[in-house]
């Protein structure tokens, strides 16, 4: 047990930049003169942002235009601009002209300073296509201008940008090529769930470790890759997915880290799906099991936050689409102890040579019941079962019990 509890430890060490974009501010003391000849520059031809932000009386004329504008764009979410006041959202439109365009700056007239680093992570938080971008953001305040001038830092120079925005455009098309066609919303999110856990290494400290690349052409990654992938094979289907962040707490050893996850909607209704929660599991000393875990696929928050807690400056819906959980929609779950209905499922999983079982229960009083009855009872009857089916003289499984989940899964083996 030792072991398993280590492999949650590397799982939930799953890092994400926290917070507000890190700004390096500036304050330039100028005289009033000298401002406005700073203001009078024309930048054409420096590789400076032409797009500057309108001052505070144009604000309420131009956000209407801004918000048109992104729901037009529908390969991009607009989950987080939607939460900015218009003076907000006319900031997010300037960056994101900007650093689409692979700008060196972008002007900002008359906006609070304040306000800046909020708009960016907002703005990165819709647009996981912006791998290029490091999320650090240095800015010069000209205070008798009422002039601010950000300085977007890239990872990589445009050219390299666009060479590698190409392999993750064909990477993509690759994955999405799979789906199966006339399956619904469900069976989309549940097929980028597994191939991004199938095809990605859990791996701290790797290359473009908090954007996409990592995972679409490195196969490796920490969370806010995980996330970040799933929010944009997602859009690429046709499905709302967006990024959330927050912590998120290991129920074995109490420890908590910042984490990121995705909330998704599906057939209308949000839920959240946790891609880097999903990983592989240690199942026994020596031994670890290939397979997926399914908890955090379409789960309800009343499940999710027993470990994962979002940040209190994101309004987030009510995700209460129990019906989506894994375990309801495939019959393994259970409100009470029934015997017969789990010695039926187990006896299927095991004709079908299922590398696991995993059964779901709706209450403390139902798990504790089953946990003693599974154990003493079912147990001894399937291994039975399963050594005569398959003509084993030994049988080999092993048995893990969740507390905090209300679950019972065991994992088989066949030779």
């Amino acid at each position: 047990m030792s072991r398993n509890r280590g492999r949650r430890n590397r799982r939930i060490k799953r890092k994400r930049r926290k917070g507000w974009i890190w700004i390096v501010f500036i304050l330039v003391a100028m005289l009033l003169a000298a401002g406005f000849w700073m203001l009078g520059q024309n930048y054409e031809g420096t590789g400076k942002d032409e797009y500057k932000s309108k001052p505070t009386a144009a604000w309420k004329e131009t956000a209407e235009t801004d918000r048109q504008s992104k729901s037009q764009d529908e390969s991009t979410s607009d989950f987080y601009f939607r939460q900015l006041s218009e003076e907000e959202q006319h900031i997010y439109m300037s960056l994101l002209k900007g650093v689409s365009s692979h700008r060196e700056s972008v002007e900002i007239l008359g906006a609070d300073t304040e306000k800046i680093g909020k708009v960016y992570q907002f703005l990165l938080n819709d647009h996981p296509e912006l791998f290029w971008c490091s999320g650090t953001l240095q800015m010069t305040h000209y205070p008798m201008a009422e002039k601010i001038e950000l300085f977007p830092e890239y990872l990589y120079d445009n050219e390299e940008s666009m060479r590698r925005q190409k392999e993750i455009e064909s990477a993509a098309q690759e994955w999405l090529a799979d789906i199966p066609e006339n399956v619904s919303e469900y069976e989309k999110i549940k097929y980028l769930y597994e191939q991004i856990v199938w095809r990605t290494e859990y791996q701290e400290g790797g290359a473009d470790d908090q954007n996409i690349y990592s995972v679409l052409q490195n196969g490796e990654s920490v969370c806010a890759g995980y996330a970040k992938t799933m929010q944009y094979l997602a859009g690429k289907a046709g499905i709302f997915v967006t990024y959330v962040t927050g912590t998120a707490t290991d129920p074995d050893t109490g420890e908590t880290q910042d984490h990121a996850w995705n909330l998704v909607k599906c057939d209308g209704k949000y839920s959240y799906v946790d891609t880097t929660w999903a990983d592989p599991v240690w199942t026994g000393e020596g031994t670890q099991k290939e397979t997926i875990v399914y908890d955090y696929l379409c789960c309800p928050q009343e499940q999710l936050f027993l470990t994962h807690i979002p940040e209190e400056s994101v309004v987030l819906p009510v995700c209460d689409a129990y019906e989506q959980e894994y375990y309801r929609k495939n019959n393994r779950f259970y409100e009470n102890y029934e015997k017969q209905q789990i010695c039926q499922a187990l006896r299927e999983d095991v004709e079908g040579q299922k590398s696991e079982s995993a059964l779901k229960f709706g209450s403390a009083d139902a798990f504790g019941q089953a946990e003693v009855k599974i154990r003493e009872e079912i147990l001894p009857e399937m291994v039975q079962y399963l050594g005569e089916l398959y003509g084993l003289s030994t049988v080999e499984y092993f048995y893990r019990e969740e507390s905090a989940f209300q679950k019972i899964t065991i994992y088989w083996k066949y030779e």
